[in-house]
């Protein structure tokens, strides 16, 4: 999904309650009926053509969250319009996935899916939609991609270099930019939640995990913090990644996951020397740890998905040492 303008031109029907039939009259449910009975020739067009209105069938919508429903893991809204006005007075309902339902959305302006042919009152892909942060991260992105053209081949960072700037939002839904990172030592990792290699993403969210727990044992190692940035945007939200999160059971304090605008993303890769290839519906990639010093200077540079956490403690501890003098 493009975090950009969402298609307004569709909503949800006016009522409240619970509906699969949307204001332009269209039933969602009916993308799935079985079609029987008709001529061979007829019911291959109409297979075909069934087949295009289920991609048709989603929608992206921004609303205002009215109340959330921590029990129903459900959500009542108010369409927004192109301008952020009500696109009608009354609200509707919405259902949220387990890690949307965990994060705190009441008040708030959001973007997400819809998609008929996945379930059509689960809300799918949800983005926060405030519009000062959303000006703030397309200056950023902007900026960093005239950065990233201005240093053609040259563009990944090497040790002693400044980290690029960047506005993402973490597995809580919480904006975060280079400044709110500056101040502590950090590592920088890239995964995607649907990685189906063992040896990489999951075995670098468990490397990750592992340091954290080993950072937690040390009082004089408390700020510093670790980073894992998806290279799949558009499939991780930040409740996509708070429920990663919460599987390997990961320190929210400590270690934020961060996702937000694809072309953003994809230049952050390139200043971090991250490469993949998409092939047979997965994504093929390169790993590495990215370590941060204080002051935003790349310090070290390891290669590959897994590390030795001890090894990386022993850097950090290192880096604060003077510190402490």
């Amino acid at each position: 999904m493009h975090l950009g303008g969402p298609d307004r031109s569709r909503g949800f029907p006016p009522d409240a309650s619970w509906s699969s039939t949307w204001n332009d009259g269209t039933d969602a449910r009916a993308f799935g009926r079985p079609i029987m009975k008709l001529p061979p020739a007829l019911l291959g067009i109409l297979l075909w053509f069934n087949v295009g209105l289920a991609a048709e069938s989603s929608k992206v919508l921004e609303a205002l969250i009215i109340k959330q429903d921590l029990k129903d893991s459900s959500a009542e809204i108010q369409l927004l319009g192109p301008s952020g006005e009500p696109r009608q007075t009354s609200t509707n309902k919405i259902k949220l996935s387990s890690g949307d339902n965990s994060i705190s959305w009441k008040g708030r302006r959001a973007r997400f899916e819809i998609n008929a042919s996945v379930d059509p009152e689960l809300a799918l892909r949800m983005f926060p939609a405030e519009p000062e942060a959303l000006r703030q991260i397309a200056e950023i992105t902007d900026a960093l991609h005239l950065e990233t053209m201005d240093k053609g081949r040259l563009v990944t960072r090497m040790p002693s270099e400044l980290v690029p700037n960047m506005a993402l939002w973490d597995q809580t839904s919480k904006l975060v930019t280079k400044k709110d990172i500056l101040g502590t030592p950090l590592a920088i990792n890239f995964i995607f939640t649907s990685c189906r290699n063992a040896r990489m993403c999951p075995a670098s969210t468990q490397a990750m995990k592992n340091l954290s727990d080993l950072l937690d044992k040390d009082a004089s190692l408390a700020t510093v913090r670790l980073l894992s940035i998806t290279f799949d945007p558009e499939n991780d939200s930040p409740g996509v990644l708070k429920a990663y999160a919460d599987g390997y059971q990961i320190n929210p304090q400590r270690h934020r996951f961060l996702t937000g605008d694809p072309g953003q993303i994809k230049d952050l890769m390139k200043h971090y020397g991250i490469l993949t290839v998409r092939d047979d519906g997965t994504i093929v990639h390169n790993a590495a740890l990215i370590i941060v010093s204080a002051e935003g200077r790349i310090v070290r540079r390891k290669e590959g998905a897994v590390f030795d956490a001890t090894e990386v403690a022993q850097i950090f501890t290192q880096m604060l040492a003077p510190a402490r003098k």
